[in-house]
């Protein structure tokens, strides 16, 4: 499939089932009322998560039209993350500029789909108010900051990154089951079995489970003729030693994104492994 047809198909891709983690009972509400707030809820957060997984495909249709732009880990692919996203005094939250942000890495494209989509969810606000302060703007803006530090530190992070810091903001939910993913997913895959500085690992967006395979969204190095830098790449399920999952299911509370302040934890990932339930308790996932 070329690059183009790819992106068409991407932009048409209607979202799964709404997959919400489950509610727990009110103390002393009749079985009847409990059913009733659960499909609420359900239908709730069903709704929510189609007009996050449009905002997110608008992102990365936006991005992808601007071809892929080299792929590379160097400071060069951070300053470029920092310079495509700007204050805007008009619309009064931050604007994108999907065609500077090149060259980019896996982590830096991620960001940059999660950070164009909030601008997109944000603007589609009954009454064109947004929901997301000045303040929030700011500190979600990419800077250059150690691991760990602040919200693009976190999510650039070593290990479960992206995870840690959607579950310290409360903002979504994370999960090891591929049955349980659908496409807007945030996916850490690693291909070996360390986790953290002696990791190989890679940031994605789910587009479609395959099976054996599965195709996703990120920033990828060049590859048997493929370009590196955004586009859509598939790989072999049987490459993939561990995958977390991360669904953003309330977009409303990276308001909170000014109080995150640093994780020590995540930033000694820099120098050290960590276990598998450390990561996954961090994450807030139950096992």
């Amino acid at each position: 499939m070329s690059a183009l047809a790819a992106l068409a198909a991407f932009a048409a891709l209607p979202l799964a089932g709404a997959g919400v983690p489950p509610a727990s009972g009110a103390a002393g509400a009749t079985p009847q009322r409990l059913r009733q707030t659960e499909g609420l809820r359900r239908r709730q957060a069903a709704q929510q998560g189609v007009v996050w997984w449009r905002a997110l495909q608008a992102a990365i249709v936006e991005i992808q039209r601007h071809g892929a732009g080299g792929y590379s880990t160097a400071d060069a692919a951070h300053e470029a993350l920092g310079a495509a996203f700007r204050w805007s005094g008009r619309t009064r939250r931050l604007h994108f500029n999907a065609a500077g942000a090149r060259p980019s890495c896996c982590s830096g494209a991620v960001y940059a789909a999660l950070l164009s989509a909030l601008i997109h969810w944000d603007a589609a606000q009954p009454g064109g108010r947004g929901r997301l302060s000045a303040e929030a703007w700011q500190a979600l803006a990419p800077r250059h900051v150690a691991d760990g530090v602040g919200v693009w530190g976190c999510a650039n992070a070593n290990g479960p990154g992206f995870a840690v810091m959607a579950h310290r903001l409360g903002a979504g939910v994370s999960f090891t089951e591929w049955e349980k993913a659908r496409p807007s997913d945030v996916a850490k895959l690693w291909w070996n079995d360390e986790i953290g500085a002696g990791e190989r690992g890679h940031l994605v967006i789910l587009v479609r489970d395959e099976g054996e395979s599965v195709l996703v969204w990120s920033s990828n190095a060049a590859k048997g003729g493929e370009p590196g830098g955004f586009g859509f790449r598939r790989f072999p399920k049987g490459a993939i030693r561990r995958v977390l999952f991360t669904r953003i299911t309330d977009p409303a509370a990276f308001n909170r994104a000014p109080l995150l302040g640093e994780d020590a934890w995540l930033r000694a990932l820099m120098e050290r492994n960590v276990s598998w339930e450390d990561c996954l308790r961090r994450c807030g996932v139950k096992r």
